[in-house]
């Protein structure tokens, strides 16, 4: 993700990070923000009246269909959703909207998905879900010992061609 930079940010909340990944991309990329809550949408809706390579969505982000016509193809997926559902959101959306080669960067907090789970296992289950859905991780970094049962994960897409 640097200047120029096309990014879907799924969980944009009150947008404090989006405005960070609205400054790496720059005036020439643009950040689509999903937000679901419409309380946290309307903080978002106020940053992005100040940043016009934010584009806000108030929308559920499991269901991308419902913002086609907002979005374009995408360098990027950042996700900071905190659902248990988390890594098939980012399969969805990136099926619609990454380019092929893209990546997605993701937010896992063990406790969003499972609490009983120790943070590794979790950790572990999100990835193989995103290599099923034609993610291969990059990097994994803890987040230990400033936020406990946190990682972050990085993952490349590649879509595999259907044989003719």
């Amino acid at each position: 993700m640097g200047p120029g930079s096309r990014v879907l940010y799924l969980g944009a909340a009150s947008g404090t990070t989006v405005s960070h990944v609205s400054d790496v991309v720059g005036p020439k990329g643009v950040v689509y923000a999903v937000e679901f809550s419409h309380r946290s949408g309307r903080d978002l809706l106020n940053v992005a009246k100040h940043r016009t390579n934010i584009v806000p969505i108030i929308e559920d982000a499991r269901h991308p269909l419902k913002y086609r016509m907002l979005v374009g193809m995408v360098d990027t997926i950042f996700a900071d959703v905190a659902q248990p559902d988390q890594s098939r959101i980012v399969a969805v959306n990136a099926e619609h909207y990454l380019k092929n080669g893209g990546h997605a960067v993701i937010s896992i907090k063990a406790s969003c998905i499972d609490s009983v789970a120790a943070p590794e296992v979790v950790f572990e289950k999100e990835v193989e879900t995103l290599r099923k859905s034609q993610f291969t991780p990059r990097e994994q970094v803890t987040l230990e010992p400033y936020e406990r049962g946190h990682a972050m994960v990085v993952a490349q897409y590649r879509v595999q061609k259907k044989p003719k």
